[in-house]
């Protein structure tokens, strides 16, 4: 029986559907691999999050800081003399810094040959402290904190803190890699609090991609934020959480076998922000030009002594309107990736972070700035 050219169109026609079908998902896999090749290249300019270990992380300043304000003399206080902390337990894993277990003075994560003088009454200048990275001696970073600086403590001269009210703040960001690749994203700080409790989720994204995303959830007390828990996750890593362990003064990570001493007022990588904000909103007659503090600050994988320096208000311009803020610099320690912060706090939107730039000791930087906030 002879079969008719009408049949035999018929039967090609199923088989075509399926070639243009077939053909289709090639192409979409194939640009799907693209853009998550392109974004692996890219992340190093742009990740928010990262631990110190990770010979290939990144983190968070498209520019170096503009030339920053005359800064008074650093302010001269008077704390009780602190006694010298106790010889640091040795850490399992990764020479972690140390923080003594000294629950009513401020110490830092033990150091090489640290020096034992007993400090005099009017300054912790003398206090054994890690020794300040290379960034202090840039001429584009000079108002940060030197090792010859006066620390003042923080829990001897801030008695008072008030979290900002709860908030969705948006960001514009950038990123630039060192080797000049930049990336444009956006971000998101979701704060939320009862007066008691807090949560805290940061992401910074691109395109439909969420690259670094962190949260921080705890309690607030008189002295601000007290973290229990800080989960971190990166583009293409597996979650990592860090454990603030209060009642028998420790703090211990997934990704790594260090136990930390834990004497309070240690902060993550998403929280520092919102303690500085809530100190400063709590008490806003002792935040002032030239003043030296210092925070420890856990990561996914260790507990590092930041320095940090109030420099005096500057001038900013958002898309609301230009507002005035405090330019805070900090400085992490030796141990640390991170090589110099800037952050701005706003007192005239509830002591917000306006504006965020960052350098890692690799030469990447970015940078975030306030393009929306959204009460809660």
């Amino acid at each position: 029986m002879l079969t008719s050219p009408l049949s035999n169109h018929s039967a090609r026609r199923p088989s075509r559907r399926w070639s243009l079908l077939i053909g289709a998902l090639v192409l979409t896999l194939l640009a799907h691999l693209l853009v998550l090749q392109w974004l692996n290249n890219q992340l190093e300019s742009i990740a928010f999050f990262y631990d110190a270990d990770d010979e290939t992380e990144i983190s968070v300043s498209l520019l170096r800081p503009d030339p920053p304000l005359a800064a008074a003399p650093p302010q001269k206080l008077t704390p009780p003399a602190p006694s010298l902390p106790p010889p640091a337990p040795a850490i399992a894993a990764n020479d972690q810094p140390v923080v003594a277990d000294k629950p009513t003075t401020e110490t830092l994560p033990a150091a090489p040959a640290p020096t034992t003088e007993t400090p005099p009454a009017t300054t912790d200048a003398a206090t054994p402290t890690a020794a300040a990275p290379n960034a202090v001696t840039d001429p584009n970073t000079a108002t940060a904190p030197s090792q010859e600086t006066a620390i003042a403590n923080i829990t001897a001269l801030f008695d008072k803190a008030s979290p900002p009210p709860p908030a969705e703040l948006v960001f514009n960001v950038v990123g630039v890699s060192k080797d000049g690749r930049s990336l444009s994203g956006s971000g998101t700080m979701q704060w939320r609090h009862d007066g008691q409790r807090y949560t805290l989720d940061t992401e910074i994204s691109v395109l439909i991609f969420t690259l670094a995303k962190n949260r921080s959830e705890g309690e607030l007390g008189t002295l601000g934020i007290a973290p229990n828990l800080y989960v971190e996750k990166r583009f293409g890593r597996s979650e990592t959480n860090t454990h603030f362990r209060h009642q028998s003064k420790q703090i211990s990570f997934s990704a790594s076998t260090a136990i930390v001493p834990a004497n309070g007022g240690e902060q993550d990588r998403g929280s520092w922000i919102w303690q500085l904000a809530s100190l400063g909103r709590g008490n806003p007659g002792k935040f002032e030009s030239g003043l030296n503090l210092e925070m420890f600050v856990a990561s996914a994988k260790s507990v590092d002594a930041w320095r940090i320096r109030i420099n005096g208000k500057e001038q900013l311009k958002l898309p609301d309107g230009e507002v005035s803020a405090w330019r805070l610099s900090i400085v992490p320690d030796n141990q640390s990736i991170d090589k110099h912060f800037d952050l701005w706090l706003s007192p005239e939107r509830q002591w917000y972070p306006v504006r965020l730039l960052h350098e890692d000791k690799k030469g990447n930087r970015v940078e975030l700035s306030l393009s929306k906030i959204s009460a809660k």
